[in-house]
């Protein structure tokens, strides 16, 4: 079989998603590599999502279900990783949509460098035509791959990306909630001999009322805390604490802006404490980006003003 014949394994969970299965599904349509299989993972909707997947199964060959009771994203996938029959696999979100080179990209960066991972590029909330392509492609070692993982170069999502199934082997999701899909990942790419980077756009990301992105500070939220402790306690490098230190300053940033200092405040004090711990490294080590150093900065004057600053900074770049 020649590498344009590789089969995918596409992993799809599906929770409560009766009003966007079919955009996604219809942007899969459109894809520009044929060899590839689908695989839904019904995470115990209690919708109409079983049956309109049902229904999307008959019509296509390449298409299969499984139902579980609700578990999780993360064993959801777990469920899909178990079943896939492609040698390649990569996920994708039930509200997201893909571009029509979404896999023909990912396959070809992988296979032309000779990697374990592909990772592309992804944008957020557009619907429309978004597909960006180029050629040029970056091959990192497990360590310049981890790092760069860690220090967010790489998104740590799980979309945009295409692993040989052979690199993910016996690695699955852990039970998180939240940042699963980075532990993941972590774990991956400790174990991939070369990762490849290409800057093509080939997937929309779109962000909805339930999802991490715009939700208020929920204490499911120190799920992505636990996970880069663990990261943390593994690996021992400047990175990951970089990368602790950011994560405690993003619940921080929920918390105030939330306005929910007291009622959350044994999860407040502990991203403090992490926060003042690291501060002084993160100030004194040239690897730091220039963001950390802003933060670590103002801390100086305490955490409410240093997040009306980086807010305000924000709002005033997007504009």
């Amino acid at each position: 079989m020649s590498a344009k014949n590789d089969l995918i394994s596409v992993i799809i969970p599906v929770y409560n998603s009766e009003t966007t299965i079919e955009r996604c599904v219809n942007s899969l349509k459109t894809q520009t590599y044929d060899n590839y299989e689908v695989i839904f993972i019904n995470d115990g909707s209690t919708d109409n999502s079983k049956q309109i997947l049902e229904k999307i199964c008959k019509q296509e060959d390449n298409y299969s279900l499984i139902t579980i009771n609700n578990s999780g994203a993360g064993m959801a996938r777990n469920h899909g990783i178990d079943r896939a029959k492609g040698d390649y696999i990569c996920f994708v979100d039930v509200d997201d949509i893909v571009s029509p080179n979404y896999l023909t990209k990912l396959h070809e960066v992988l296979t032309k460098t000779g990697a374990d991972i592909a990772c592309a590029d992804y944008i957020r909330n557009r619907k429309g035509d978004f597909e960006t392509l180029t050629t040029e492609n970056n091959s990192l070692s497990t360590e310049e791959a981890v790092n760069s993982l860690l220090k967010m170069d790489i998104k740590n999502g799980l979309p945009a990306k295409l692993y040989k199934k052979s690199v993910i082997g016996n690695i699955r999701m852990p039970e998180y909630t939240v940042a699963e899909d980075l532990f993941f990942n972590y774990q991956v790419f400790k174990k991939a001999k070369k990762v490849a980077i290409n800057h093509s756009v080939v997937y929309s990301y779109i962000a909805t009322d339930g999802s991490l992105s715009s939700a208020t500070f929920s204490k499911k939220r120190m799920g992505s805390l636990e996970a880069v402790k663990r990261i943390h306690e593994t690996e021992g490098s400047f990175y990951s604490k970089a990368r602790l230190f950011m994560e405690a300053y993003f619940i921080c940033e929920l918390i105030v802006l939330s306005k929910m200092e007291e009622k959350y405040s044994a999860e407040y004090q502990e991203v403090l404490n992490i926060l003042v711990k690291n501060r002084k490294d993160i100030l004194t080590d040239k690897r730091s980006t220039k963001r950390q150093k802003l933060i670590a900065r103002l801390l100086k004057f305490g955490p409410k003003k240093t997040v009306r600053f980086m807010n305000i900074k924000r709002t005033v770049k997007r504009k």
